[in-house]
């Protein structure tokens, strides 16, 4: 009998100390969660220069009907150092903006997210137009950013599927 209470006593004491610790895990990830939170700052944002490639391809029909673009390039910017970044468009006609999406990779692996709301055609020769990039997250020290970006691209093209581009602005980046 004695036996069956200590094993009893034991596999008690076994479950209590595993739901402890889930929940003071819970709450731990909590506290880290609203220390993130608070330590969040707006910081201004701006990048000189970025250079890089682009190239316009079909629509494959499914998410993206009529034209995407793949566009890459790198240059130093504000509070990620030397970077890359990374744009996708789909657009499903000439009237559709579609959805334009960009990462940009910070020197040390940190990722920003953005996708753009505006773009205005500000001349043509060389193409060059203004557009609002709105930051919404990422990974490491900006898995919670926010923020506003108005960049100034030139176009120069190579072909009528290809090109360079110059990408400058400033805004603000909260993380």
């Amino acid at each position: 009998m004695r036996k069956r209470f200590v094993i009893l006593t034991v596999l008690a004491a076994t479950l209590f100390a595993c739901t402890s610790d889930a929940e003071f895990n819970d709450d731990l990830e909590l506290i880290n969660q609203e220390v993130n939170l608070k330590a969040a700052k707006e910081r201004p944002f701006k990048i000189k220069k970025v250079e890089g490639t682009y190239n316009f391809f079909p629509g494959d029909g499914a998410p993206c009907l009529a034209l995407s673009l793949n566009a890459s390039g790198e240059g130093t910017m504000t509070h990620l150092g030397r970077s890359t970044m990374f744009e996708e468009w789909c657009s499903n006609g000439p009237a559709d903006l579609g959805t334009r999406t960009i990462i940009i990779t910070a020197a040390n692996g940190d990722e920003l997210r953005g996708y753009h709301t505006t773009i205005d055609f500000i001349n043509d020769s060389p193409t060059t137009f203004v557009e609002t990039l709105i930051f919404d997250g990422g990974t490491g020290r900006f898995e919670n950013a926010t923020g506003v970006f108005i960049e100034t691209v030139v176009v120069t093209e190579a072909s009528e599927s290809s090109g360079t581009f110059v990408m400058s602005g400033e805004g603000t980046i909260t993380y």
